[in-house]
């Protein structure tokens, strides 16, 4: 996508900032700066050609450490944007990094399968966002109660989703979704794969089910 001269400064600075928290907190194991830009900057920001993020309300869940939340953030300042995650000191992290950049951001602090059922989250968002998050079943079971219905689940993938789709097909149907399409990007050496799941009806009440529930016991 394309940068502009504001979005490069502020990713500049995302780095300098991430940088600063990795070194207190551990965020990730990527360092470098090279290697920050590639695999987690450009890694975040290669949904964007596809996706229309324009004044949508936004959920990232499982962020860590704020990706692809923060970048997107960034590159989308009229959307709003929230991050959830179970771990709370990297959320603060996250939350202080939006904060310094004045972006348009807010993290909350717990369980995925709580908040898929609280009804201030459920199917209240335009796009939900995962990256390197849960297998496929647990993943749909966690991110598609939070789309609203005319919305769509983005789900950051590598290669091996090809054969995730082939062994659960229409799996997504349970939950409410569609599959709209399979977005295969290059970032260098590696291949990343977009997974579009379209929101077609509400999904059932009973998902996504009790904490820990959708791990042990995926969907089929």
């Amino acid at each position: 996508m394309h940068l502009t001269d504001l979005h490069k400064i502020q990713l500049e600075q995302l780095y300098t900032l991430f940088s600063e928290w990795n070194s207190k907190i551990n965020l990730s194991a990527i360092r470098e700066k090279e290697d920050v830009y590639q695999k987690h900057f450009a890694d975040s920001l290669l949904i964007g050609d596809t996706i229309d993020f324009t004044n949508k309300k936004v959920l990232d869940i499982g962020t860590g450490g704020g990706f692809p939340l923060l970048p997107l953030s960034i590159t989308n300042p009229s959307a709003h944007f929230t991050g959830l995650d179970s771990v709370g000191k990297k959320l603060k992290a996250v939350q202080a990094m939006a904060d310094e950049l004045k972006l348009n951001t807010t993290t909350i602090h717990g369980r995925i399968e709580d908040y898929g059922q609280k009804k201030a989250h459920r199917e209240r968002y335009d796009i939900v966002t995962a990256r390197a998050l849960a297998p496929w079943p647990v993943l749909l079971e966690y991110a598609l109660p939070f789309v609203k219905v005319g919305g769509a689940f983005v789900a950051y993938q590598g290669p091996a989703i090809e054969e995730d789709l082939r062994n659960f097909p229409g799996l997504e149907e349970k939950l409410g979704g569609e599959l709209e399409d399979v977005v295969e990007k290059n970032l260098e050496d590696a291949v990343r794969y977009f997974v579009l799941i379209k929101k077609i009806k509400p999904t059932p009440k009973k998902y996504p089910r009790e904490n820990g529930v959708p791990r042990l016991t995926p969907l089929q």
